[in-house]
Formats: structure tokens, sequence, C-alpha cells
């Protein structure tokens, strides 16, 4: 896991792959000529966390499935997270701080590789930011029922076989539009979740990071 988080922290120094990327797994409604892509100055400000860790000789993380409620990001994977709050010294402090609040996880054991490129969702108005994180031990969880229906553990390994994206047709918001998503296992991983996910793996990719740890 060592030779793993030190080549990660390098390729991150070395340059994010940035929103080009990121796009490359929005759907046709993010195409639209009146689809905002730029935030404007009362838009909010979250975090995410990506959390790595070995397991089974490979690295994986933990995405959640949000309970369905009535919002924007009802019934969703995501990966843990939520919006900063004014105590938050930082994107990193409110990252860790959601996730354990989500997740029950120690952050104790948590230690920062870096951060991907901020994305702006317009739906919700707000800025994301992924931080990557990682452990070098697998992580306990005690999830909070109120924020996740249940988490999943995925083995990142898997998101290197292109023929997991797949496009599929989706209703939102009274239209209907193709939908880029990751097919991992019974689940679809869309919207901002895959186009974070989507930089993460590309800097595994042009890096050619090994995702086979011990």
């Amino acid at each position: 896991m060592k030779e793993f988080i030190n080549k990660l922290k390098i390729a991150i120094k070395k340059g994010l792959p940035g929103t080009k990327v990121q796009w490359m797994m929005a759907g046709s409604d993010r195409l639209l000529k009146d689809f905002p892509k730029v935030p404007g100055p009362d838009a909010k400000v979250a975090g995410v966390l990506i959390l790595l860790w070995p397991e089974n000789g490979f690295v994986h993380t933990v995405f959640m499935q949000r309970p369905d409620y009535v919002g924007f990001h009802g019934g969703q994977i995501s990966f843990p997270g939520g919006k900063q709050e004014p105590a938050d010294e930082n994107i990193i402090r409110t990252a860790v701080r959601e996730a354990h609040e989500e997740t029950g996880i120690n952050t104790d054991f948590i230690e920062v590789a870096g951060l991907l490129t901020p994305l702006f969702i317009p739906v919700s108005n707000t800025i994301v930011t992924a931080v990557i994180g990682y452990s070098r031990e697998i992580p306990s969880f005690r999830p909070d029922p109120q924020e996740v229906d249940h988490l999943i553990i995925a083995d990142l390994q898997k998101f290197l076989d292109p023929r997991i994206i797949k496009t599929r047709l989706m209703e939102l918001r009274g239209e209907s539009y193709d939908i880029r998503y990751f097919g991992y296992e019974a689940y679809a991983i869309w919207g901002a979740t895959a186009m974070i996910l989507n930089e993460l793996i590309e800097i595994f990719r042009r890096d050619q990071i090994s995702l086979s740890v011990s």
C-alpha cells in the first residue's frame, strides 16, 4: 500500500486530468446549451471523501446508497460527504467530518493523498471537491441509517475495464436523457459521482498505477 500511495501522491502533484475527463461521464442533459456550467456567487461548497484501503490484494473504496427521499440526490449512489460548515477550516475537514457522520468510520486512521478537480453540480448549486484519503487497514463502518441506506464496498480494479461504462435512458426532471454510468455489479454509479470517479480512474491509467497491493 505504501508504494501505491507514494505513486498516487506524485501523480496528483504532477497535475490533474481535470474537468475534460470528468465530463466524459456526463449525461446528455449536461450538454444542453441552457445547462449552467459555471457556478454563481451563491453556490454552496461541499466535500466528499474517496477512501482507499487494501483488501484481498487490491485497492478498495466505499460508496453509499442514500435513502430514497424527496430531493436532488435521494436514492442515489455517492461518495460519503456533504456541505461545508462554518466551523470547517478547509474542505478536507468537511469531507472527513461528513464521512465520519455518515459512515461511522474512525477518522484517526485516515491520511490524505490529495484533492481532485472541483466539480460544479447545477441542480443543487454546489461546488464539490473530492478528497482522496487512505487507510492502511480495512476500515470499520457504522453507517447512520438516516443518512445511508447501505454501503457499497467496491474493488477499484474493476473500474479499469472500459466495459464497465454503459449508457441508458433515464428520466430526469420530466425529460428523458442518455446517461453514462459505471455498471458495478448490480449498481449504476452515475452523475457527479461518476464524473469524479472518472478523473481518479484516469490518474491510475495515465500514470500506470497498479491497484494490486499487499
